[in-house]
């Protein structure tokens, strides 16, 4: 029988986010009526579009996407029009006794109020509406593992994922090769047999397995070493070269996809549509690197158990039974593997060494807040090589924080077996690091070949990992009630993501300034 909270959970939640999201268009309506940085673009030439006008503003760097819909919604030409609204990634369930519904809730609601993706929610920019289109995109691939495959299915991939190219081109990795890899991957698995006790045999007869039978090795992140990693890579090319036609019929749509997108950059000349001189493709290892303080900050209440549980690790043995006197679960934490930790590393140093590019325009503007991050490490040739070790760090915590164990859910995973799923069977089980290669390969792909650091680019990569980050409530079994699966860091992460909105919006508003050679002109600290 559902509780009056877990039945008002996710309407609770949706009428949140359009308060918080009217109070904050209002907000900027009223404080900044005049189009604002990129604003100055895309407004006029969305004009253009409801007029009628479709010549094209060469400033402008993104397809004509967002213009598009406005003109078949016929929006009125005003300068603060057509704004959409967060959205996360939809979730249908029948099941309204689920103990989880609640946290997942409270989850969408965070990521609704993921800072930088909210704070442009009341500017005219096409972040928020570009993102939906991605997580729609998701949604559709995980419903889709469920059914059997057709061509309506292999249709709406292809036509979404073109929507999705005209709000950005670089979500040509978040709707074709993330969702083919993991495709790929989960068809192979589902292929193959049953092969649990593999676990306990040798390297090579799980490679032996993987070539006759097809076998994937795939383990859990927190069962996982780095052996299991390189396991994964192995069987998942023999398992394919054993069955390529299932790899063909399950990445066909994306393969059509990736084939679209390459006739347009064909066409085009470029990636990008306007200013090209200034968003020329090339290779920014570093970008692998900033993306894990990013995910550190914003998420630092996620990471807070991980952090505690890997420095008692570091407590020695003597002292270890009066440390975890009362929490006899921290006794199993791992540390980072030596050499997974010492490549990171070095390649860390190696990608600042030779590879650290700072874009003309992020020492120019003083409005954005990397321009301050990045003066920080410019202010001596030393700071830049200091640093590694906290993405090291932060890499670690972040991936830490997509293993059960490792969330306090010891518990729940010695229960696994006894477990009822309850709903949406995705959300259910424990991240496997075929996630986290498939994810990293993905972001990899969309992030490095932009020389221009800005928090907007990990929008879609810090989502898709904040959706895997699993809760006590995902493991937890039926009829066990609410306050004792609820995950207390999910409260908490709430009100670290309206601290930093409410401190960057107040910035925004109430704390412009004015440049010497444009005097009487306020600008504005944004992301």
């Amino acid at each position: 029988m559902p509780t009056l909270l877990q039945t008002w959970a996710l309407p609770a939640a949706l009428l949140a986010v359009a308060n918080i999201s009217a109070t904050w268009y209002n907000v900027v309506s009223r404080e900044v009526p005049e189009p604002y940085l990129d604003e100055f673009f895309h407004i006029p030439q969305a004009q253009k579009y409801c007029q009628g006008d479709y010549s094209w503003d060469p400033k402008i760097t993104t397809p004509p996407g967002f213009y598009g819909i406005l003109r078949m919604l016929r929006t009125p030409t005003t300068t603060s029009f057509g704004q959409p609204r967060n959205g996360t990634l939809p979730k249908e369930s029948s099941d309204t006794s689920d103990p989880s519904i609640f946290s997942d809730a409270n989850t969408a609601l965070n990521i609704a109020l993921f800072p930088p993706l909210f704070f442009f929610s009341a500017l005219f920019y096409t972040d928020v509406m570009s993102t939906l289109i991605v997580l729609l995109s998701y949604s559709v691939f995980l419903k889709g593992k469920a059914a059997p495959p057709s061509v309506l299915a292999d249709f709406s991939v292809v036509i979404l994922g073109v929507l999705a190219l005209l709000f950005r081109q670089t979500n040509i990795f978040w709707v074709a090769i993330f969702p083919a890899g993991l495709g790929v991957i989960d068809a192979l698995k589902a292929a193959a047999p049953s092969s649990a006790s593999l676990a306990t045999q040798s390297p090579s007869e799980v490679l032996k397995k993987s070539w006759g039978e097809g076998y994937v090795h795939d383990s859990s992140v927190e069962d996982a070493s780095p052996q299991d990693y390189a396991l994964l890579l192995l069987s998942v090319a023999l398992a394919a070269l054993g069955k390529p036609l299932l790899v063909l019929r399950v990445a066909l749509s994306y393969v059509v996809l990736l084939g679209l997108f390459a006739g347009f950059v064909v066409w085009n000349g470029s990636v990008v549509l306007g200013d090209k001189s200034a968003h020329t493709a090339t290779l920014h290892l570093p970008q692998m690197l900033y993306i894990w303080p990013y995910i550190a900050f914003f998420s630092a209440p996620l990471l807070l158990g991980p952090a505690l549980k890997t420095a008692i690790a570091l407590v020695p043995r003597q002292l270890m039974p009066t440390v975890t006197a009362n929490s006899p679960s921290y006794t199993s934490e791992k540390l980072p593997a030596l050499l997974i930790s010492s490549l990171f590393v070095i390649g860390a140093f190696a990608a600042v060494h030779f590879n650290t590019i700072i874009h003309p325009y992020t020492l120019a503007d003083n409005r954005h807040y990397v321009f301050y991050v990045f003066r920080i490490l410019r202010r001596h040739p030393v700071t830049k090589y200091l640093v590694v070790p906290v993405y090291s760090v932060c890499a670690w915590l972040a991936v830490q924080a997509l293993s059960t164990a490792s969330n306090g859910e010891q518990a729940l995973e010695k229960a696994r077996d006894t477990t009822r799923p309850t709903s949406g069977e995705s959300h259910r089980t424990p991240c496997k690091i075929s996630f986290i290669f498939i994810w990293l390969v993905a972001t990899t792909l969309s992030v490095i070949t932009a020389p221009l650091v800005e928090p907007r680019y990990f929008i879609i990569p810090w989502i898709i990992w904040r959706l895997h980050v699993q809760s006590p409530a995902s493991l937890s079994r039926e009829g066990q009630p609410l306050n004792a699966v609820y995950d207390v860091r999910i409260g908490l992460e709430t009100l670290w993501m309206l601290v930093i909105d409410a401190t960057v919006t107040y910035i925004f508003i109430y704390r412009g300034f004015t440049w010497p050679g444009e005097p009487g002109k306020v600008q504005r600290f944004l992301w």
